[in-house]
């Protein structure tokens, strides 16, 4: 395959093979790409909190300290409506290897990368979507669409031209009668609930009072089972750790924190069947109270200086180059 020298030259009409303009490209077309495969970021997140819930499920006090519950709770809440919404559909998200796309004025090309390697020129990646079925896989998913591997796909176009929108979420367009905008608040929405709690800018800020009242529990609990003449076994503690991790934490108000304890107290007293001392509860609250700054009136504490995540910018992404299809088949 030669290489052009200049755009001009691309378009002199020999190398009709390798430059396509997009306008060209018609609802219905059969189309045959190389593309670096994957799910789309909806069902990536989608199995990834399927996958840890069921871990934490298992072994919660592995988790203890270093997850955030009131994030995980919400997570788990969203992932329950995308299941239910995706209907058995697997969104893919494929980076094509070998093809390009370059603005020429108000119109794009879809060029081959060897055409262009003789002369600088800037150009964008070229991206096909679609929605595929589960049961369609006949092998695991994981070894096809989370390894990032290159395949060939056959796709019919479902719009005519490149397209620089597109929702993962076909159900939703059941809708679009009565709420036209509803597709694209339930991926906005989703998007913000299930990947709230691996943004890289909540790390720097104050940790959520949910969230320190689920460790300060966790770490009363052990306190207080360090205080009686009981042996727990392991099954009694899992028990005990799933029953912690289910209290929901939404009032964290001083008395929402003393129920949340009162709670976690009455949980150990019926599973080892033993009356904890008042003044032992009493400390063993305090310590760690104060081994994690957990303020008893969490109104009182001073946030002004917290820094504010923009929820709308943090999703706003530049327009992309997508070839919305209907996917026949996927090889190597």
């Amino acid at each position: 395959l030669k290489s052009a020298t200049s755009l001009e030259d691309l378009k002199d009409g020999s190398y009709e093979n390798t430059c396509y303009r997009a306008s060209d490209l018609k609802r219905g077309d059969l189309v045959e790409f190389k593309v670096q495969l994957s799910a789309s970021w909806i069902f990536q997140i989608s199995t990834m909190v399927a996958e840890f819930s069921e871990m934490f499920d298992q072994s919660p006090t592995m988790f203890m300290e270093s997850v955030n519950f009131l994030d995980l709770y919400q997570a788990k809440n969203a992932n329950k409506i995308i299941s239910k919404l995706l209907a058995g559909l697997i969104p893919v998200d494929g980076v094509v290897s070998d093809y390009v796309v370059i603005a020429d004025g108000e119109q794009n090309l879809i060029v081959h990368r060897n055409a262009i390697s003789g002369f600088p020129i800037e150009c964008s990646e070229l991206r096909i979507v679609g929605v595929t079925e589960h049961l369609a896989y006949w092998k695991d998913i994981r070894r096809v669409l989370f390894a990032d591997n290159e395949f060939t796909m056959l796709c019919r176009l479902s719009k005519s031209g490149i397209q620089n929108d597109w929702n993962p979420i076909k159900v939703a367009d059941i809708f679009r009668d009565f709420a036209p905008d509803l597709a694209r608040q339930i991926e906005t929405s989703s998007r913000a609930a299930m990947t709230q709690s691996a943004s890289s800018k909540r790390a720097d800020m104050v940790e959520p009072i949910a969230a320190q009242l689920a460790l300060a529990l966790a770490r009363y609990k052990d306190r207080l089972l360090s205080e009686i003449a009981h042996d727990v076994s392991e099954e009694e503690l899992v028990a005990l750790d799933r029953s912690i991790a289910a209290l929901l934490l939404e009032n964290t108000s001083a008395e929402g924190q003393r129920a949340a304890f009162a709670k976690v107290k009455a949980l150990i007293e019926v599973s080892t069947r033993q009356e904890i001392d008042p003044s032992v509860d009493f400390d063993a609250r305090e310590a760690v109270r104060k081994s994690l700054d957990l303020p008893l009136f969490p109104r009182s504490q001073n946030f002004a200086n917290e820094p504010k995540i923009n929820e709308s910018s943090a999703f706003d992404e530049e327009p992309k180059n997508l070839l919305d299809v209907e996917v026949i088949a996927i090889y190597w």
